[in-house]
């Protein structure tokens, strides 16, 4: 028989509906990264200091009167954006700086005062903004003011102070000049140019002028609580939904039934819910290692549903008669193997077949404590020889795993058609056992003694037995569990029984959160397929 299941690894397509699936489970994430960092942005922001800022413009305006004197630029012209640029870079000089703390009559150093000012340019224009920022408004209003007067003084000094040098120097030649020379054409020149120079002197303003003095803020321009709360929201909502599909991604375990038929390539033939309350049998009252419950205690039970289903869909698998050995095995323990061969081979029974329950895990055998059956004598026996099958074989009393199941009326005498072959003793070689002659001939034996043999192996990843069995089976279904199974034990599966070559039938998806009504309604679509018998035992 040839495997379903490819050997080379699927490519998986990523759907909108994958995405949203990841929100609405990691909701809670989202929603905790978006309140931890609003919180936190809210709680600097309300303990921070408030700042004010402050802000006084100048404006760069040269005025000629250099030429208009002489006829000619005095000095050599310049560039009057760079002439700007040049002026912003000058405002905080130490030299403004130490002008600034004389007329504030402050304590603070000039480092901090030129740390509390910042310039800019501001954009296309001749203008110049100096901002202050300080925790006291006024001190911000005043720091701004100052820099701004104390730096157009400076710029009108440095230019002042390039006029009076050239005025000396003229004074000088015409102090070295005679009477006779004073009088001479040069000498009126030289004159002519000391005078200009005198009043060019008192027009110099170093080309920059205050248009707007700063003014004391009336509101702290931070913390801006309804502005950094907004963005600490954006933000948050960012992170959050980041954190969620990094977890998803991290998170290798598959969460649905969806995701497990996309990791094993397999059909879902029956969904478990997920039990609590009443339905879940206490450790300690079973003595066993598992909680999961057996049977179906009565007429509401939530398995009852999800096992008619599995039934149903292995009729339809069944369709050439030629699946009669099921062997029932997990990728690893506790998802659930034992506990499907047993309900199931009760709902075969319940059904009006013939069941024998087969206990292949020879290594930690746990059948015959759920059944309450000894387990003395069974399959070991008979593979040694030291019993025969029919001497092996166990009666089950399906009435004490389904006392109220539907249609079944109160005195009706036991149903004979569930049978049980346990491990018996352990061996110290499971393996060659379960892959030897003997066990071939033992499932032959019981493929003859019922309409359906359910055989239960262990744990294909921990241990080769499943794989040998499968040989004698006609069909495999998988025991899985949501939130458990991950998909790198899927891909191991999968790479396991496509070399086995054995048909895989489909899985059994255990811990599933359904919703009753919904999957009710799903049951009792699917469940009148199994036919009279199914009627008339089941209801």
């Amino acid at each position: 028989m040839e495997s379903p299941l490819p050997a080379q690894q699927e490519i998986e397509t990523i759907e909108l509906a994958d995405y949203l699936r990841v929100l609405r489970e990691r909701k809670w994430v989202v929603l905790l990264t978006t309140l931890v960092v609003v919180f936190t942005v809210l709680l600097i922001s309300f303990l921070q200091t408030p700042r004010y800022r402050a802000s006084a413009k100048i404006l760069y305006s040269k005025t000629n009167f250099e030429t208009a004197l002489f006829d000619m630029p005095l000095f050599q012209t310049r560039n009057q954006e760079r002439d700007i640029q040049t002026g912003a870079s000058l405002v905080k000089v130490d030299a403004v700086a130490q002008e600034v703390r004389a007329e504030l009559g402050t304590d603070r150093e000039i480092d901090e005062l030129v740390d509390m000012v910042t310039v800019e340019p501001q954009g296309a224009t001749d203008v110049i903004a100096i901002s202050a920022v300080s925790d006291d408004p006024k001190e911000a209003a005043a720091v701004a003011q100052s820099f701004a007067t104390q730096f157009i003084e400076f710029r009108r000094n440095t230019d002042r102070a390039a006029i009076i040098d050239a005025r000396d120097q003229v004074g000088k030649q015409l102090e070295a000049l005679t009477a006779e020379e004073r009088r001479s054409e040069y000498g009126l020149m030289l004159r002519e140019k000391f005078e200009s120079l005198q009043i060019l002197e008192q027009f110099q303003d170093g080309g920059f002028r205050l248009v707007q003095p700063a003014d004391v803020p009336e509101a702290p321009f931070s913390p801006q609580p309804l502005r950094n709360g907004a963005l600490a929201l954006v933000v948050g909502l960012v992170l959050g939904v980041g954190l969620a599909f990094l977890l998803a991604y991290l998170d290798r375990r598959l969460k649905d039934e969806e995701a497990l038929e996309r990791a094993f390539q397999l059909p879902v033939l029956a969904s478990i819910p997920a039990l609590g309350g009443r339905w879940l049998r206490k450790r300690e009252d079973l003595g066993l290692r598992s909680d999961l419950p057996v049977g179906f205690p009565d007429r509401n039970s939530p398995l009852l549903e999800p096992f008619r289903v599995l039934r149903s869909n292995l009729q339809f698998l069944n369709y050439d008669g030629n699946l009669k050995v099921i062997l029932i095995t997990s990728g690893l323990p506790q998802q659930g193997k034992s506990i499907t061969s047993i309900n199931l081979s009760v709902s075969l029974a319940l059904s009006g077949h013939r069941v024998l329950l087969v206990e292949a895990d020879l290594r930690r055998p746990m059948l015959h404590e759920y059944l309450g059956l000894d387990n003395q004598i069974g399959a070991t026996s008979v593979l040694s020889g030291q019993q025969t099958f029919s001497e092996a074989i166990q009666l089950v009393r399906t009435d004490e795993f389904a006392p109220d199941a539907p249609g079944r009326r109160t005195g009706t005498r036991l149903q004979k058609n569930m049978y049980a072959l346990t491990s018996g003793p352990l061996p110290p070689n499971p393996a060659e056992l379960v892959g030897s002659d003997r066990m071939e001939e033992l499932v032959e034996r019981a493929r003859e003694a019922a309409d359906y043999v359910i055989v239960d192996s262990p744990p294909l990843l921990l241990a080769s037995d499943a794989l040998n069995l499968a040989k004698y089976c006609d069909g495999i279904i998988l025991a899985t569990r949501v939130n458990e199974t991950t998909r790198d034990d899927a891909r191991e599966i999968r790479a396991a029984l496509g070399r086995s070559g054995a048909r895989i039938l489909g899985l059994v998806a255990g811990g599933v959160k359904l919703d009753r009504q919904k999957y009710y309604s799903y049951g009792a679509y699917t469940a009148p397929v199994a036919g009279e018998a199914e009627a008339q035992n089941l209801g």
